[in-house]
């Protein structure tokens, strides 16, 4: 394999800059190099300390002795429950021209900031889904009052119409009633000139004049209710449409910022996946 580490000179070109590699690398690292058997050289993290020191034999729980048996790199995961901070290791065997493994290169870096920015990306991940989710609702409520809207239009249309053919019964009734007064007033002088004999049918003209004038008047006051129904059923319309509009409108604007909040959480979610790179 061409990416091998290859040659007893390299295993100890990497004992030599082990000490000085730390401080060109921005991460906090730590390196240890070691031979089949023990540490050669542990340059421990700046923040945290594995309690690895020269000249330590290898343990079988090791990363390195993992990649130095099975002769492949292997890498090494361990969460904060252990040191207190989480860190990874990435694990290299070393061979000599013979193809025997003769050591092992073991870097590996404190992930606290990762395993961070993963909790906080998670914490917006989840704010905006509550917030997407809240969104939907709203426009959901909104394009429901859109509709119901809609329906009060309708509603005072029709009660409009009905209110209309209930005039038209007013102006019969008003017809009547002045119908009625002239017949009462007929009736009146009639039985005046009848005499005693027209005293009994002057009593029922005067009451057909008396039921003429308040039905006359009871007619008027139903007249002026109806106008007053009518003005309010076409401020009823008025708000019920402009209701309508600011739903439509909101609920659109809704759509939108939902729409965003999705853009939002996909880039969220690519961060993530480009976190986990790292």
């Amino acid at each position: 394999m061409s990416n091998k580490i290859i040659g007893l000179d390299v295993l100890e070109a990497f004992t030599k800059v082990t000490p000085y590699i730390n401080h060109f690398i921005n991460r906090d690292i730590f390196i240890t190099v070691m031979d089949t058997e023990k540490v050669i050289i542990h340059q421990p993290a700046k923040t945290f300390s594995l309690g690895t020191k020269n000249g330590d034999l290898v343990g079988e729980g090791w990363v390195g002795y993992k990649a130095m048996k099975e002769k492949m790199t292997k890498s090494l995961v361990v969460g904060k429950e252990l040191l207190g901070i989480p860190y990874e290791a990435v694990a290299e065997p070393v061979f000599d021209e013979n193809d025997r493994v003769i050591g092992c290169i073991v870097v590996g870096a404190s992930t606290e900031d990762t395993v961070r920015l993963q909790e906080i990306i998670g914490q917006f991940s989840e704010a905006f889904d509550q917030v997407g989710s809240g969104i939907q609702e709203l426009a959901s409520g909104s394009q429901h009052l859109a509709e119901i809207g809609e329906h009060l239009s309708s509603a005072s249309h029709h009660t409009r119409e009905n209110v209309e053919k209930s005039d038209d019964i007013m102006q019969m009734i008003q017809r009547i009633a002045d119908q009625s007064k002239l017949l009462g007033l007929n009736a009146a002088i009639e039985a005046a000139r009848a005499g005693e004999s027209g005293r009994g049918f002057t009593v029922v003209a005067e009451e057909m004049r008396r039921l003429s004038e308040q039905s006359k008047t009871s007619s008027k006051n139903v007249n002026e209710i109806l106008r007053n129904i009518m003005m309010d059923i076409d401020n009823i319309t008025n708000q019920a449409l402009e209701t309508s509009t600011i739903s439509e409108e909101q609920s659109s604007s809704t759509q939108e910022i939902a729409a965003a909040t999705q853009e939002l959480k996909a880039q969220l979610d690519e961060l993530t996946q480009f976190v986990h790179k790292l």
